[in-house]
C-alpha cells in the first residue's frame, strides 16, 4: 500500500524536527537560568545591578563580583545600598570579605551594621579584621558602639582594644598594628622562615621582621629579602641591621611619618620606655596620616577649626562653627587697623589720594606674611628645620624681601606715575617705599611666627594666615602714615 509507506519518511522528519526544537527549548532555558546567576565577563556592576542582586538573592553573581572586585571599588557601591540591603549583604559574602569591606565603608555604614548585627556577627568580623583596620573603626564609633564591640570581643582582644583605647588620639601607639613578626637573634635562618610561615599568616607585613633579644627587647631588623638569600645555618645576629629607627607609643604620629618618609621604609616598629615591641606603624597608615595631618593644617591656616569628617558629612550647622570663631576674631582685631586710620585723619584731609592704597597695601602685607609663613611650616614639616634655625630664616627672608621689594617699588612707582598722573610721582614713591619696608616686616613676621608657636608648644599652622593677617595690616597702616606724615613736613 503505497500511502503510509510515502507518509513515513515525513512523519519521521516532522518528528525529529519537533524533538529538536524541543530541546533547543529546553537548552536555552536552562543556559538562560544558570546565566542569569553567572556574572558576564567585562560586565560593569553599579549600585543598582549590585542592590538586584541582593534583593533577588542572587548569591552566585555577589560572590563573584568581590572576587573579581577590588575591595575599595566594591565599598564604593556598597555605600550605596540601602540599610536593609547592607545588613543583608553583609549576611551572603564571607567573612574575611566582609572584615576587609568594614577597612573602606563610611562611618555611617560601620555604625549602622555596628548597631543591627549580634555580637557573634561583630565578633567573627572583628576576627578578620587587622588591628590598626580595627583601632581606626574604633576611633570613629560613638561610646555606646565601643561597648558593644567590646561585649562581643574576646577577653584576649578587648585587652588589646582597651590597651588601645588608652593612647592619646593622634599618637604612634593609636595608629600602631600589632600583627607583626618578631624573630630572635639566635635564630638560625632556617628556624626564622619556619616562625615566618607560622606568624606570618596573621601579620599584616612580613615584608621587614623584627629581631629582639632573649628578654623580648627590640636589638635590629631584617627584611624578607635578605633572609631568603642567606644561608640557612646562618645567625639572625650576624646578618641583621643594627642601626633601627623607632618610636615610642606615645609619640605624635607626625614624628613617625617623618621616619618612614625621610629613610624611605615601609614600616616603623613602635616600643615602650623598656624598648619592647608593642606594634608597628605600616606605611598605608602614614599615607591616612599624612593626609589627615595636611587637611588639619589647611583649615588652621586658612582661620578653621579642623572638621572630624568629610566637607559633605559634615553638618551645615559643624562648617559654621569651625569658621566662626576666626571670623569673630578678624572681625573684632580689626578694631586696631580702624583706629589707627582714624587717629591719622589730618593725613587723609591733607593728602586724600593716600586712601585709594590702603586697600592694596594691605591685601600686598597679607599675601606676602603667608607666603613666608607656608614656606617656613612646610620647611618645618618636610625638611625638618626648627628654632636652632631661626638666624638662617631671618637671614633668608631679608634677603627675599629686599629683592621683592625693590621689584615691587619699581613696577608699582611706574604704575601710579604712568597710569595715576593726577595722583602725582610724589605719592607714587611714598605708596611703593611704604610697600618697600612693608613687605620686608611682613615677610619676617611670617617667618618667625610659626617658629614662636614651636617655642610655645603649638602647632605652627595655627598661627598662620589669620593672625598674620592682622599683624601685617596694623604694620602697614602704621608705616603708611608714619612715611606720609615725614613727607608732609618736607
Amino acid at each position: 500500500m503505497p500511502g503510509p509507506f510515502h507518509l513515513s519518511p515525513i512523519l519521521s522528519c516532522l518528528f525529529v524536527t519537533a524533538s529538536f526544537l524541543l530541546f533547543s527549548i529546553g537548552l536555552e532555558g536552562k543556559i538562560g537560568v544558570e546565566g542569569s546567576d553567572l556574572m558576564e565577563e567585562n560586565m560593569v556592576v553599579n549600585g543598582e545591578i549590585l542592590t538586584s542582586w541582593v534583593k533577588k538573592k542572587e548569591y552566585k553573581n555577589i560572590r563573584h563580583f568581590f572576587d573579581e572586585t577590588n575591595i575599595v571599588d566594591a565599598a564604593m557601591l556598597v555605600d550605596e545600598l540601602g540599610s536593609e540591603d547592607i545588613l543583608h549583604l553583609f549576611k551572603i559574602v564571607r567573612k574575611d570579605i566582609g572584615a576587609e569591606l568594614l577597612s573602606y565603608l563610611s562611618t555611617d555604614t560601620i555604625e549602622h551594621l555596628t548597631i543591627n548585627l549580634n555580637l557573634e556577627q561583630i565578633q567573627s568580623l572583628m576576627e578578620e579584621l587587622y588591628s590598626d583596620d580595627l583601632n581606626e573603626i574604633l576611633s570613629e564609633l560613638p561610646d555606646e558602639l565601643v561597648t558593644k564591640v567590646l561585649q562581643a570581643a574576646t577577653p584576649e582582644l578587648r585587652k588589646q582594644i582597651n590597651e588601645f583605647l588608652s593612647y592619646e588620639e593622634s599618637s604612634c601607639g593609636s595608629i600602631m598594628s600589632v600583627d607583626f613578626v618578631t624573630l630572635k637573634q639566635t635564630n638560625t635562618v632556617a628556624q626564622a622562615m619556619r616562625t615566618i610561615r607560622k606568624q606570618g599568616k596573621l601579620a599584616e607585613t612580613i615584608n621587614v621582621c623584627y629581631v629582639v633579644d632573649e628578654n623580648k627587647k627590640l636589638v635590629g631588623s631584617i627584611s624578607l629579602k635578605d633572609i631568603l638569600f642567606a644561608k640557612e645555618e646562618s645567625i639572625i645576629e650576624e646578618i641583621m641591621e643594627h642601626d633601627i629607627h623607632y618610636v615610642y607609643t606615645q609619640e605624635d604620629q607626625e614624628e613617625a611619618a617623618k621616619l618612614i618618609s625621610k629613610y624611605d621604609i615601609t614600616s616603623l616598629p613602635v616600643i615602650d620606655s623598656t624598648k619592647t615591641v608593642l606594634g608597628i606603624i605600616t606605611v598605608d597608615d602614614i599615607l591616612d596620616v599624612v593626609e589627615e595631618e595636611a587637611t588639619e593644617d589647611i583649615h588652621k591656616m586658612g582661620g578653621m577649626t579642623p572638621l572630624d569628617g568629610s566637607y559633605v558629612e559634615s553638618s551645615t550647622q559643624s562648617i559654621i562653627m569651625s569658621r566662626l570663631p576666626w571670623l569673630l576674631v578678624l572681625m573684632i582685631s580689626a578694631t586696631f587697623t580702624g583706629s589707627i586710620i582714624s587717629n591719622n585723619q589730618e593725613i587723609l584731609v591733607l593728602l586724600p589720594s593716600l586712601a585709594i592704597f590702603i586697600p592694596m597695601l594691605m591685601d600686598t602685607a597679607g599675601n606676602a606674611g603667608s607666603q613666608a609663613s607656608a614656606m617656613v611650616i612646610r620647611g618645618l614639616v618636610v625638611d625638618d628645620m626648627g628654632v636652632k634655625d631661626f638666624i638662617k630664616i631671618l637671614i633668608k627672608e631679608t634677603q627675599v624681601s629686599v629683592l621683592l621689594g625693590i621689584v615691587l617699588f619699581i613696577i608699582n612707582t611706574l604704575r601710579i606715575g604712568f597710569f595715576m598722573p593726577n595722583v602725582g610721582w610724589g605719592i607714587a614713591i611714598l605708596v611703593s617705599l611704604t610697600i618697600f619696608i612693608t613687605i620686608l616686616l611682613a615677610n619676617l613676621v611670617g617667618g618667625a611666627l610659626p617658629l614662636l608657636a614651636l617655642v610655645l608648644k603649638q602647632d605652627p599652622a595655627s598661627m598662620a594666615a589669620p593672625l598674620i593677617t592682622t599683624l601685617v595690616d596694623a604694620l602697614s597702616l602704621t608705616t603708611y602714615f608714619l612715611i606720609a606724615s615725614y613727607f608732609l613736613r618736607l
